[in-house]
């Protein structure tokens, strides 16, 4: 039985898949919200009610110093790129329907898995790099490329998930020097402040059904926040970035059953790829987790 650090990245995939799932609820709301409230008092209320599960995890240390940085010019870097994807998801998911708006961003493994190297000088072999492009392929082909016209709004998608890709790497570049906490910590700090005084102009009073969608939303999102934070301290960027295509199935889902959007025939034939791609890469690490451990054990 395997045991330690042989198992970070599989750690890191479950991770990975379970704030991928919050994410997705999460996003579904905030277009189901957006109709009526602005991208800034949904971010406000992200940032705020996801202070309750950093606040269980500071409790939990007992001691405050936990949330202390050691890289605050990182820190800072990273809280501006998390600012810029959430301010732009927010912004197009009531805009534009949410499958399209997914695999737009799922251009991400590629900046995700380029970054990494520059910036964590991780060594991507071409056996990741190929499972991030099968993905890839599968979501061009359930996008069917030749029914789709591209419009600005689009690229703000990509904008977002550019800033979405440098903020997830740093968050790994980070780990090496804070804890997770501190991370969480200071962007939900930075993050409550900035909305608060960008959602005050649009301000729209909620109703008291949407205070509990509101408050749900926030703590859905904080709890994703927690678990893929811990996600990428576990596991490289490489290994964790093919399965965010994976998200494609719950925005199909989502879209379909909430909001009436049906997904074209060709997203049927896409979506062994975008499946298979993510795991693959679960295949492999299980026999590098496997082959260490025998290693550990000589």
């Amino acid at each position: 039985m395997l045991t330690g650090p042989v198992h970070a990245s599989l750690s890191g995939i479950y991770f990975k898949l379970g704030s991928l799932l919050l994410f997705c609820t999460m996003d579904a709301m905030v277009k189901a919200l957006g109709g009526v409230y602005g991208p800034f008092q949904l971010m406000l209320f992200r940032s705020t009610v996801a202070m309750i599960p950093v606040a269980v995890i500071v409790w939990r240390a007992g001691d405050l110093r936990i949330v202390r940085s050691n890289r605050p010019w990182l820190q800072a870097v990273r809280i501006m790129a998390g600012l810029g994807s959430t301010a732009g998801f927010f912004y197009v998911f009531p805009r534009m329907p949410l499958v399209d708006a997914y695999a737009i961003s799922f251009a991400a493994p590629f900046f995700m898995v380029g970054l990494a190297v520059p910036l964590l000088g991780e060594q991507v072999g071409w056996r990741r790099w190929s499972a991030v492009a099968v993905g890839f392929v599968g979501v061009i082909v359930m996008l069917d490329p030749f029914g789709i016209s591209f419009h600005t709004i689009s690229l703000v998608v990509l904008a977002a998930t550019f800033c979405y890709s440098l903020s997830t790497v740093l968050v790994r570049a980070i780990s090496r020097h804070d804890s997770d906490a501190a991370t969480l910590f200071w962007f939900s700090i930075v993050s409550s402040g900035v909305s608060l005084g960008l959602a005050i102009p649009e301000w729209v009073w909620p109703t008291a059904i949407d205070w509990v969608w509101l408050l749900l939303l926030g703590l859905l999102g904080g709890v994703a926040q927690v678990l893929v934070t811990r996600a990428w301290r576990l596991a490289p960027a490489a290994v964790l970035a093919p399965f965010d295509y994976a998200g494609i199935v719950l925005a199909m889902l989502y879209g379909y059953l909430w909001f009436k959007e049906e997904p074209s025939w060709t997203v049927w034939l896409g979506l062994p790829l975008v499946i298979g791609s993510g795991l693959y890469v679960l295949h492999r690490e299980r026999i590098r987790a496997r082959a260490r451990g025998l290693e550990a054990l000589a």
